[in-house]
Protein backbone atom coordinates (compact mmCIF):
# COMPACT_ATOMS: atom_id res chain seq x y z
CA UNK A 1 0.00 0.00 0.00
CA UNK A 2 2.84 2.38 0.85
CA UNK A 3 4.54 1.78 -2.49
CA UNK A 4 1.19 2.30 -4.25
CA UNK A 5 0.82 5.81 -2.80
CA UNK A 6 4.36 6.68 -3.92
CA UNK A 7 3.10 6.58 -7.50
CA UNK A 8 2.56 10.04 -9.01
CA UNK A 9 -0.59 8.88 -10.83
CA UNK A 10 -2.18 7.46 -7.69
CA UNK A 11 -1.28 10.57 -5.67
CA UNK A 12 -2.76 12.91 -8.27
CA UNK A 13 -5.97 10.85 -8.61
CA UNK A 14 -6.34 10.67 -4.81
CA UNK A 15 -5.68 14.37 -4.23
CA UNK A 16 -7.86 15.54 -7.12
CA UNK A 17 -10.69 13.22 -5.97
CA UNK A 18 -10.47 14.66 -2.45
CA UNK A 19 -10.52 18.17 -3.91
CA UNK A 20 -13.58 17.38 -6.05
CA UNK A 21 -15.33 15.82 -3.03
CA UNK A 22 -14.66 18.90 -0.92
CA UNK A 23 -15.89 21.19 -3.71
CA UNK A 24 -19.03 19.08 -4.22
CA UNK A 25 -19.70 18.96 -0.47
CA UNK A 26 -19.29 22.71 -0.15
CA UNK A 27 -21.51 23.20 -3.18
CA UNK A 28 -24.25 21.02 -1.68
CA UNK A 29 -24.05 22.85 1.63
CA UNK A 30 -24.27 26.29 -0.02
CA UNK A 31 -27.02 25.04 -2.33
CA UNK A 32 -29.01 23.76 0.65
CA UNK A 33 -28.68 27.09 2.40
CA UNK A 34 -29.66 28.94 -0.76
CA UNK A 35 -32.72 26.74 -1.37
CA UNK A 36 -33.79 27.04 2.28
CA UNK A 37 -33.43 30.82 2.34
CA UNK A 38 -35.20 31.20 -1.00
CA UNK A 39 -38.02 28.81 -0.08
CA UNK A 40 -38.59 30.38 3.33
CA UNK A 41 -38.59 33.85 1.79
CA UNK A 42 -41.06 32.83 -0.92
CA UNK A 43 -43.33 31.05 1.55
CA UNK A 44 -43.15 33.98 3.96
CA UNK A 45 -44.13 36.41 1.16
CA UNK A 46 -46.99 34.09 0.14
CA UNK A 47 -48.20 33.79 3.75
CA UNK A 48 -48.03 37.59 4.19
CA UNK A 49 -49.98 38.25 0.99
CA UNK A 50 -52.67 35.76 2.01
CA UNK A 51 -52.83 37.29 5.49
CA UNK A 52 -53.26 40.78 4.01
CA UNK A 53 -55.99 39.50 1.66
CA UNK A 54 -57.94 37.82 4.47
CA UNK A 55 -57.53 40.86 6.75
CA UNK A 56 -59.12 43.05 4.08
CA UNK A 57 -62.08 40.71 3.36
CA UNK A 58 -65.38 42.40 4.19
CA UNK A 59 -66.87 39.08 5.36
CA UNK A 60 -64.10 38.71 7.95
CA UNK A 61 -64.44 42.30 9.15
CA UNK A 62 -68.23 42.01 9.34
CA UNK A 63 -68.00 38.74 11.28
CA UNK A 64 -66.33 40.57 14.18
CA UNK A 65 -69.73 42.28 14.84
CA UNK A 66 -71.50 38.92 15.22
CA UNK A 67 -72.26 37.38 18.59
CA UNK A 68 -70.22 34.28 17.63
CA UNK A 69 -67.55 35.52 15.16
CA UNK A 70 -65.73 32.17 15.13
CA UNK A 71 -68.60 30.34 13.44
CA UNK A 72 -68.54 32.64 10.42
CA UNK A 73 -64.77 33.13 10.28
CA UNK A 74 -63.95 29.40 10.63
CA UNK A 75 -66.21 28.57 7.71
CA UNK A 76 -64.50 31.17 5.53
CA UNK A 77 -60.81 30.52 6.28
CA UNK A 78 -60.72 26.74 6.72
CA UNK A 79 -61.57 25.89 3.06
CA UNK A 80 -59.11 28.59 2.00
CA UNK A 81 -56.38 27.03 4.18
CA UNK A 82 -56.93 23.66 2.58
CA UNK A 83 -56.78 25.15 -0.91
CA UNK A 84 -53.39 26.82 -0.30
CA UNK A 85 -52.11 23.86 1.75
CA UNK A 86 -51.17 26.12 4.69
CA UNK A 87 -50.55 24.65 8.14
CA UNK A 88 -52.97 27.09 9.70
CA UNK A 89 -54.94 30.29 9.19
CA UNK A 90 -55.70 31.83 12.54
CA UNK A 91 -57.88 34.90 12.97
CA UNK A 92 -57.77 36.51 16.40
CA UNK A 93 -59.32 39.53 18.05
CA UNK A 94 -57.49 42.51 19.48
CA UNK A 95 -56.70 40.54 22.64
CA UNK A 96 -55.21 37.64 20.68
CA UNK A 97 -58.11 35.22 21.25
CA UNK A 98 -58.56 32.77 18.35
CA UNK A 99 -61.69 32.90 16.14
CA UNK A 100 -60.35 30.20 13.77
CA UNK A 101 -57.87 27.32 13.90
CA UNK A 102 -57.36 23.98 12.10
CA UNK A 103 -57.94 22.31 15.47
CA UNK A 104 -61.47 23.33 16.41
CA UNK A 105 -60.88 22.64 20.10
CA UNK A 106 -58.23 25.43 20.14
CA UNK A 107 -60.73 28.10 19.03
CA UNK A 108 -61.34 30.56 21.82
CA UNK A 109 -57.91 30.06 23.31
CA UNK A 110 -55.07 32.57 23.32
CA UNK A 111 -52.82 32.68 20.24
CA UNK A 112 -49.33 31.19 20.84
CA UNK A 113 -45.99 32.62 19.72
CA UNK A 114 -45.95 36.09 21.23
CA UNK A 115 -45.43 37.78 17.88
CA UNK A 116 -48.68 39.73 17.57
CA UNK A 117 -47.57 43.02 19.11
CA UNK A 118 -46.20 44.50 15.88
CA UNK A 119 -49.55 43.90 14.15
CA UNK A 120 -51.89 44.80 17.04
CA UNK A 121 -49.92 47.75 18.40
CA UNK A 122 -47.88 49.08 15.46
CA UNK A 123 -50.29 48.17 12.62
CA UNK A 124 -47.52 46.35 10.75
CA UNK A 125 -47.89 43.51 8.30
CA UNK A 126 -44.84 41.29 8.55
CA UNK A 127 -43.27 37.84 8.33
CA UNK A 128 -42.10 35.98 11.42
CA UNK A 129 -40.65 32.59 12.26
CA UNK A 130 -41.52 31.22 15.69
CA UNK A 131 -42.72 28.18 17.62
CA UNK A 132 -46.48 27.78 17.85
CA UNK A 133 -48.93 25.16 19.06
CA UNK A 134 -48.41 23.07 15.87
CA UNK A 135 -44.65 23.49 15.86
CA UNK A 136 -42.16 25.90 14.32
CA UNK A 137 -43.66 27.81 11.40
CA UNK A 138 -43.15 30.71 9.07
CA UNK A 139 -45.98 33.15 9.45
CA UNK A 140 -47.44 36.08 7.60
CA UNK A 141 -49.30 38.45 9.93
CA UNK A 142 -51.57 41.38 9.07
CA UNK A 143 -53.82 43.58 11.29
CA UNK A 144 -57.61 43.75 10.73
CA UNK A 145 -58.60 47.39 10.71
CA UNK A 146 -62.11 48.85 10.95
CA UNK A 147 -62.64 52.60 10.97
CA UNK A 148 -58.96 53.18 11.72
CA UNK A 149 -59.13 50.86 14.72
CA UNK A 150 -57.41 47.51 15.03
CA UNK A 151 -60.02 44.89 15.79
CA UNK A 152 -57.98 41.77 15.17
CA UNK A 153 -55.10 39.99 13.49
CA UNK A 154 -54.71 37.34 10.77
CA UNK A 155 -51.86 34.80 10.98
CA UNK A 156 -51.16 32.48 8.03
CA UNK A 157 -48.50 29.87 8.69
CA UNK A 158 -46.54 27.05 6.99
CA UNK A 159 -44.69 24.54 9.17
CA UNK A 160 -40.90 24.42 8.67
CA UNK A 161 -41.08 20.62 8.85
CA UNK A 162 -43.02 20.63 5.58
CA UNK A 163 -40.52 23.09 4.13
CA UNK A 164 -37.64 20.74 5.03
CA UNK A 165 -39.38 17.94 3.18
CA UNK A 166 -39.69 20.13 0.08
CA UNK A 167 -36.06 21.20 0.35
CA UNK A 168 -34.90 17.59 0.71
CA UNK A 169 -36.77 16.58 -2.43
CA UNK A 170 -35.01 19.36 -4.35
CA UNK A 171 -31.64 18.48 -2.82
CA UNK A 172 -32.08 14.83 -3.75
CA UNK A 173 -32.29 15.82 -7.43
CA UNK A 174 -29.25 18.08 -7.06
CA UNK A 175 -27.40 15.32 -5.22
CA UNK A 176 -27.86 13.09 -8.28
CA UNK A 177 -26.43 15.82 -10.50
CA UNK A 178 -23.55 16.31 -8.05
CA UNK A 179 -22.73 12.59 -8.09
CA UNK A 180 -22.59 12.72 -11.88
CA UNK A 181 -20.26 15.73 -11.66
CA UNK A 182 -18.15 13.86 -9.08
CA UNK A 183 -17.88 10.83 -11.35
CA UNK A 184 -16.92 12.99 -14.33
CA UNK A 185 -14.38 14.81 -12.16
CA UNK A 186 -12.78 11.54 -11.02
CA UNK A 187 -12.56 10.30 -14.63
CA UNK A 188 -11.06 13.67 -15.58
CA UNK A 189 -8.55 13.37 -12.72
CA UNK A 190 -7.52 9.94 -13.97
CA UNK A 191 -7.15 11.22 -17.55
CA UNK A 192 -5.14 14.29 -16.49
CA UNK A 193 -2.91 12.16 -14.23
CA UNK A 194 -2.17 9.69 -17.01
CA UNK A 195 -1.50 12.55 -19.45
CA UNK A 196 0.91 14.28 -17.06
CA UNK A 197 2.62 10.95 -16.37
CA UNK A 198 3.05 10.51 -20.13
CA UNK A 199 4.54 14.02 -20.42
CA UNK A 200 7.02 13.06 -17.69
CA UNK A 201 8.07 9.95 -19.69
CA UNK A 202 6.30 7.70 -17.13
CA UNK A 203 8.80 8.74 -14.47
CA UNK A 204 8.03 9.17 -10.78
CA UNK A 205 8.91 12.43 -8.96
CA UNK A 206 11.78 10.76 -7.10
CA UNK A 207 13.28 9.60 -10.40
CA UNK A 208 12.82 13.06 -11.93
CA UNK A 209 14.52 14.65 -8.92
CA UNK A 210 17.46 12.23 -9.17
CA UNK A 211 17.76 12.80 -12.91
CA UNK A 212 17.67 16.57 -12.44
CA UNK A 213 20.36 16.35 -9.76
CA UNK A 214 22.54 14.15 -11.97
CA UNK A 215 22.16 16.50 -14.94
CA UNK A 216 22.97 19.47 -12.72
CA UNK A 217 26.15 17.78 -11.45
CA UNK A 218 27.13 16.77 -15.00
CA UNK A 219 26.67 20.33 -16.28
CA UNK A 220 28.65 21.78 -13.37
CA UNK A 221 31.55 19.32 -13.48
CA UNK A 222 32.07 18.80 -17.22
CA UNK A 223 35.06 20.69 -18.60
CA UNK A 224 33.36 21.35 -21.93
CA UNK A 225 31.29 24.48 -22.33
CA UNK A 226 27.65 23.63 -22.99
CA UNK A 227 25.05 26.00 -24.44
CA UNK A 228 21.50 25.01 -25.37
CA UNK A 229 19.19 27.34 -27.30
CA UNK A 230 15.53 27.13 -28.28
CA UNK A 231 14.13 27.37 -31.81
CA UNK A 232 14.37 31.18 -31.63
CA UNK A 233 18.08 31.00 -30.65
CA UNK A 234 17.53 32.18 -27.07
CA UNK A 235 19.87 30.57 -24.53
CA UNK A 236 18.02 28.10 -22.28
CA UNK A 237 20.95 26.26 -20.67
CA UNK A 238 24.50 27.31 -19.87
CA UNK A 239 26.99 25.45 -17.68
CA UNK A 240 29.82 26.82 -15.54
CA UNK A 241 32.57 26.01 -18.05
CA UNK A 242 30.79 27.96 -20.81
CA UNK A 243 30.14 30.81 -18.37
CA UNK A 244 33.84 30.98 -17.41
CA UNK A 245 34.87 31.14 -21.07
CA UNK A 246 32.27 33.73 -22.05
CA UNK A 247 32.72 35.94 -19.00
CA UNK A 248 36.07 35.22 -17.35
CA UNK A 249 35.78 38.24 -15.04
CA UNK A 250 32.22 37.29 -14.02
CA UNK A 251 30.88 40.78 -14.67
CA UNK A 252 27.40 39.30 -14.90
CA UNK A 253 25.86 36.39 -12.96
CA UNK A 254 25.36 33.16 -14.86
CA UNK A 255 21.58 33.70 -14.70
CA UNK A 256 21.98 36.91 -16.76
CA UNK A 257 23.04 34.80 -19.76
CA UNK A 258 19.74 32.90 -19.74
CA UNK A 259 17.39 34.27 -22.37
CA UNK A 260 20.12 36.05 -24.35
CA UNK A 261 20.33 35.61 -28.11
CA UNK A 262 23.12 33.31 -29.31
CA UNK A 263 24.01 35.99 -31.91
CA UNK A 264 25.89 37.78 -29.11
CA UNK A 265 28.37 34.86 -29.07
CA UNK A 266 28.64 33.22 -32.49
CA UNK A 267 28.56 34.56 -36.04
CA UNK A 268 25.49 34.21 -38.31
CA UNK A 269 27.36 31.64 -40.43
CA UNK A 270 27.75 29.32 -37.45
CA UNK A 271 24.17 29.86 -36.28
CA UNK A 272 22.85 29.00 -39.74
CA UNK A 273 24.64 25.62 -39.79
CA UNK A 274 22.73 22.57 -38.54
CA UNK A 275 25.78 20.40 -37.78
CA UNK A 276 29.32 21.49 -36.90
CA UNK A 277 32.15 19.10 -36.02
CA UNK A 278 35.46 20.14 -34.46
CA UNK A 279 35.47 23.68 -35.79
CA UNK A 280 38.42 25.76 -34.56
CA UNK A 281 37.62 29.42 -34.03
CA UNK A 282 38.30 32.42 -31.82
CA UNK A 283 35.95 33.20 -28.92
CA UNK A 284 36.92 36.40 -27.12
CA UNK A 285 40.45 35.67 -25.84
CA UNK A 286 40.22 31.91 -26.32
CA UNK A 287 40.70 29.56 -29.23
CA UNK A 288 37.98 26.94 -28.99
CA UNK A 289 36.98 23.71 -30.69
CA UNK A 290 33.24 23.93 -31.43
CA UNK A 291 30.63 21.26 -32.06
CA UNK A 292 26.96 21.86 -32.83
CA UNK A 293 23.98 19.53 -33.18
CA UNK A 294 20.21 20.13 -33.49
CA UNK A 295 17.85 19.25 -30.63
CA UNK A 296 14.95 17.25 -32.09
CA UNK A 297 11.74 16.06 -30.45
CA UNK A 298 9.20 13.99 -32.39
CA UNK A 299 10.96 14.85 -35.68
CA UNK A 300 10.62 18.57 -34.93
CA UNK A 301 13.59 20.82 -34.22
CA UNK A 302 13.21 22.48 -30.83
CA UNK A 303 16.66 24.09 -30.59
CA UNK A 304 20.40 23.50 -30.90
CA UNK A 305 23.20 22.31 -28.65
CA UNK A 306 26.64 23.96 -28.73
CA UNK A 307 29.60 22.29 -27.04
CA UNK A 308 33.06 23.80 -27.05
CA UNK A 309 36.38 23.53 -25.27
CA UNK A 310 39.53 25.61 -25.07
CA UNK A 311 42.08 24.48 -27.58
CA UNK A 312 44.82 25.05 -25.02
CA UNK A 313 43.34 22.23 -22.91
CA UNK A 314 43.87 19.88 -25.83
CA UNK A 315 47.08 21.47 -27.06
CA UNK A 316 49.45 19.04 -25.37
CA UNK A 317 47.79 16.02 -26.93
CA UNK A 318 47.40 17.86 -30.23
CA UNK A 319 51.09 18.76 -30.27
CA UNK A 320 52.11 15.17 -29.61
CA UNK A 321 49.79 13.88 -32.32
CA UNK A 322 51.01 16.55 -34.72
CA UNK A 323 54.61 15.57 -34.13
CA UNK A 324 53.82 11.92 -34.78
CA UNK A 325 51.78 12.81 -37.87
CA UNK A 326 54.44 15.18 -39.18
CA UNK A 327 57.12 12.56 -38.62
CA UNK A 328 55.06 9.97 -40.52
CA UNK A 329 54.33 12.43 -43.35
CA UNK A 330 57.97 13.45 -43.42
CA UNK A 331 59.19 9.86 -43.72
CA UNK A 332 56.64 9.10 -46.43
CA UNK A 333 57.52 12.28 -48.30
CA UNK A 334 61.27 11.65 -47.97
CA UNK A 335 60.81 8.10 -49.23
CA UNK A 336 58.78 9.32 -52.19
CA UNK A 337 61.20 12.19 -52.89
CA UNK A 338 64.24 9.94 -52.52
CA UNK A 339 62.77 7.43 -54.99
CA UNK A 340 62.10 10.23 -57.51
CA UNK A 341 65.67 11.52 -57.19
CA UNK A 342 67.08 8.01 -57.61
CA UNK A 343 65.06 7.67 -60.81
CA UNK A 344 66.47 10.99 -62.05
CA UNK A 345 70.03 9.91 -61.29
CA UNK A 346 69.38 6.49 -62.84
CA UNK A 347 68.02 8.17 -65.97
CA UNK A 348 71.07 10.44 -66.24
CA UNK A 349 73.42 7.49 -65.82
CA UNK A 350 71.59 5.44 -68.46
CA UNK A 351 71.92 8.45 -70.80
CA UNK A 352 75.65 8.60 -69.93
CA UNK A 353 75.21 12.20 -68.73
CA UNK A 354 77.66 11.73 -65.91
CA UNK A 355 78.49 15.39 -65.39
CA UNK A 356 74.79 16.31 -65.08
CA UNK A 357 74.27 13.45 -62.62
CA UNK A 358 77.20 14.62 -60.46
CA UNK A 359 75.96 18.24 -60.59
CA UNK A 360 72.45 17.12 -59.58
CA UNK A 361 73.83 15.13 -56.65
CA UNK A 362 76.02 18.03 -55.49
CA UNK A 363 73.10 20.50 -55.73
CA UNK A 364 70.86 18.23 -53.68
CA UNK A 365 73.62 17.74 -51.15
CA UNK A 366 74.08 21.52 -50.76
CA UNK A 367 70.34 22.00 -50.24
CA UNK A 368 70.24 19.23 -47.65
CA UNK A 369 73.28 20.60 -45.82
CA UNK A 370 71.72 24.07 -45.74
CA UNK A 371 68.43 22.78 -44.43
CA UNK A 372 70.08 20.49 -41.92
CA UNK A 373 72.21 23.36 -40.58
CA UNK A 374 69.02 24.96 -39.41
CA UNK A 375 66.96 21.86 -38.59
CA UNK A 376 69.78 20.28 -36.58
CA UNK A 377 70.81 23.47 -34.82
CA UNK A 378 70.88 23.05 -31.05
CA UNK A 379 70.16 26.78 -30.61
CA UNK A 380 66.98 26.85 -32.73
CA UNK A 381 63.87 25.97 -30.65
CA UNK A 382 63.02 22.29 -31.20
CA UNK A 383 59.30 22.92 -31.76
CA UNK A 384 60.11 25.50 -34.44
CA UNK A 385 62.46 23.02 -36.16
CA UNK A 386 59.77 20.33 -35.95
CA UNK A 387 57.14 22.65 -37.41
CA UNK A 388 59.32 23.66 -40.39
CA UNK A 389 60.45 20.09 -40.98
CA UNK A 390 56.84 18.87 -40.92
CA UNK A 391 55.71 21.58 -43.33
CA UNK A 392 58.62 20.76 -45.70
CA UNK A 393 57.48 17.14 -45.74
CA UNK A 394 53.78 18.08 -46.16
CA UNK A 395 54.60 20.45 -49.03
CA UNK A 396 56.82 17.89 -50.76
CA UNK A 397 53.96 15.33 -50.57
CA UNK A 398 51.81 17.77 -52.56
CA UNK A 399 54.53 18.55 -55.11
CA UNK A 400 55.40 21.89 -53.50
CA UNK A 401 58.97 22.91 -52.78
CA UNK A 402 59.47 24.69 -49.46
CA UNK A 403 62.84 26.46 -49.63
CA UNK A 404 64.76 27.70 -46.60
CA UNK A 405 66.49 30.94 -47.55
CA UNK A 406 68.67 33.19 -45.38
CA UNK A 407 68.09 31.10 -42.25
CA UNK A 408 69.75 32.28 -39.05
CA UNK A 409 71.29 29.40 -37.18
CA UNK A 410 70.85 31.02 -33.78
CA UNK A 411 67.34 31.95 -32.57
CA UNK A 412 66.64 32.59 -28.91
CA UNK A 413 62.99 33.01 -27.90
CA UNK A 414 61.00 33.14 -24.70
CA UNK A 415 58.25 30.57 -24.22
CA UNK A 416 55.57 33.17 -25.04
CA UNK A 417 57.44 34.33 -28.15
CA UNK A 418 57.95 30.76 -29.30
CA UNK A 419 54.21 30.00 -28.94
CA UNK A 420 53.34 33.16 -30.90
CA UNK A 421 55.75 32.34 -33.74
CA UNK A 422 54.56 28.71 -33.90
CA UNK A 423 50.96 29.87 -34.20
CA UNK A 424 51.64 32.56 -36.80
CA UNK A 425 54.20 30.64 -38.89
CA UNK A 426 52.11 27.48 -38.87
CA UNK A 427 49.01 29.32 -40.11
CA UNK A 428 50.84 31.31 -42.79
CA UNK A 429 52.70 28.25 -44.13
CA UNK A 430 49.45 26.25 -44.13
CA UNK A 431 47.70 29.02 -46.07
CA UNK A 432 50.54 29.01 -48.62
CA UNK A 433 50.38 25.22 -49.04
CA UNK A 434 46.58 25.32 -49.53
CA UNK A 435 46.88 28.20 -52.01
CA UNK A 436 49.41 26.27 -54.14
CA UNK A 437 47.78 22.85 -53.78
CA UNK A 438 45.27 23.41 -56.61
CA UNK A 439 47.21 26.18 -58.38
CA UNK A 440 47.98 25.47 -62.03
CA UNK A 441 51.70 26.14 -62.33
CA UNK A 442 54.60 23.86 -63.13
CA UNK A 443 56.91 24.77 -60.24
CA UNK A 444 55.17 25.42 -56.91
CA UNK A 445 57.51 27.19 -54.52
CA UNK A 446 57.29 28.54 -50.97
CA UNK A 447 60.27 30.46 -49.61
CA UNK A 448 60.93 30.89 -45.89
CA UNK A 449 63.64 33.16 -44.55
CA UNK A 450 64.48 33.93 -40.91
CA UNK A 451 66.69 36.97 -40.38
CA UNK A 452 68.35 37.94 -37.13
CA UNK A 453 68.51 41.72 -36.72
CA UNK A 454 69.76 43.74 -33.79
CA UNK A 455 66.44 44.24 -32.05
CA UNK A 456 64.13 41.74 -33.68
CA UNK A 457 63.69 38.57 -35.72
CA UNK A 458 62.08 38.84 -39.16
CA UNK A 459 60.38 35.81 -40.75
CA UNK A 460 59.41 36.21 -44.39
CA UNK A 461 57.09 33.72 -46.09
CA UNK A 462 56.26 34.07 -49.78
CA UNK A 463 54.94 31.83 -52.55
CA UNK A 464 54.29 31.87 -56.27
CA UNK A 465 50.56 31.11 -55.91
CA UNK A 466 47.50 33.21 -56.84
CA UNK A 467 48.28 35.86 -54.24
CA UNK A 468 45.81 38.13 -52.44
CA UNK A 469 43.58 40.79 -53.99
CA UNK A 470 44.97 44.22 -52.93
CA UNK A 471 41.39 45.27 -52.07
CA UNK A 472 41.48 42.72 -49.26
CA UNK A 473 44.70 43.96 -47.63
CA UNK A 474 42.93 46.12 -45.05
CA UNK A 475 40.48 43.38 -44.01
CA UNK A 476 42.59 40.22 -44.39
CA UNK A 477 43.38 40.03 -40.65
CA UNK A 478 39.73 40.46 -39.61
CA UNK A 479 37.86 37.46 -38.27
CA UNK A 480 35.83 35.60 -40.90
CA UNK A 481 37.62 37.18 -43.88
CA UNK A 482 39.26 34.66 -46.20
CA UNK A 483 40.12 34.11 -49.84
CA UNK A 484 38.86 30.51 -49.49
CA UNK A 485 35.31 29.19 -49.16
CA UNK A 486 34.12 27.32 -46.10
CA UNK A 487 32.59 27.76 -42.66
CA UNK A 488 35.87 27.38 -40.77
CA UNK A 489 37.76 29.93 -42.84
CA UNK A 490 38.93 33.39 -41.86
CA UNK A 491 40.29 32.60 -38.39
CA UNK A 492 43.95 31.61 -38.87
CA UNK A 493 45.39 35.06 -39.60
CA UNK A 494 43.19 36.65 -36.90
CA UNK A 495 44.47 34.18 -34.32
CA UNK A 496 48.06 34.67 -35.51
CA UNK A 497 47.85 38.45 -35.22
CA UNK A 498 46.38 38.25 -31.72
CA UNK A 499 49.14 35.86 -30.64
CA UNK A 500 51.86 38.21 -31.96
CA UNK A 501 50.20 41.26 -30.40
CA UNK A 502 50.68 39.67 -26.97
CA UNK A 503 54.49 39.69 -27.46
CA UNK A 504 54.52 43.10 -29.16
CA UNK A 505 55.09 41.42 -32.50
CA UNK A 506 53.58 42.19 -35.88
CA UNK A 507 52.08 40.29 -38.79
CA UNK A 508 52.22 42.22 -42.05
CA UNK A 509 51.41 41.64 -45.70
CA UNK A 510 54.06 42.78 -48.19
CA UNK A 511 55.15 42.55 -51.82
CA UNK A 512 57.69 39.77 -52.29
CA UNK A 513 60.02 38.60 -55.03
CA UNK A 514 57.66 35.80 -56.07
CA UNK A 515 54.31 36.30 -57.79
CA UNK A 516 52.08 35.19 -54.88
CA UNK A 517 51.45 36.34 -51.34
CA UNK A 518 54.17 37.57 -48.99
CA UNK A 519 53.81 37.80 -45.20
CA UNK A 520 56.22 39.24 -42.63
CA UNK A 521 56.38 38.07 -39.02
CA UNK A 522 58.29 40.45 -36.75
CA UNK A 523 59.14 39.52 -33.16
CA UNK A 524 61.25 41.73 -30.87
CA UNK A 525 64.13 40.04 -29.10
CA UNK A 526 62.97 41.30 -25.73
CA UNK A 527 59.35 41.56 -24.55
CA UNK A 528 58.75 45.17 -23.52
Amino acid sequence: MKSLFQSLTVKMIFLMTILILVICGLFMYLLQQHIRDTTERQIGVEALNIAKTIASMEEIIAAFAHEQPSETIQQIVEPLRQDINAAFIVVGNAEGVRYSHPCVNKIGLQMVGGDNDAALLDRQAYISKTMGSLGESIRGKAPIILDDSIIGVVSVGFLTAHIDTTIQSHLYKWLQYTMMILLIGILGAISISLYIKKLLFNMEPIHIAKLYQQNKVILETTEEGILAVDHLNYITTINKSAYDMLDATHNQPISAWMGKKIEHIFSPKIIAEEHIHHLELSLDEHIIILNKAPLVEKKKKIGSLYTFRKKVDLQKIIDELKQVKQYANMQRAYTHEFANKLHIILGLLFSKQYKEAIAFIQEERNIQLKNQAFLNSAVTPPLLRALIQGKIAEAAELGIKLELKDISASIELSKQQEDAILTALGNVLQNAIEALKNWSTADKVIQLSINDYKNHYLLEIQDNGPGIDPNMYDAIFSQGVSTKQGLDRGYGLTISKKALDKVNGELLIDCGDLSGACFLIIVPKEVI
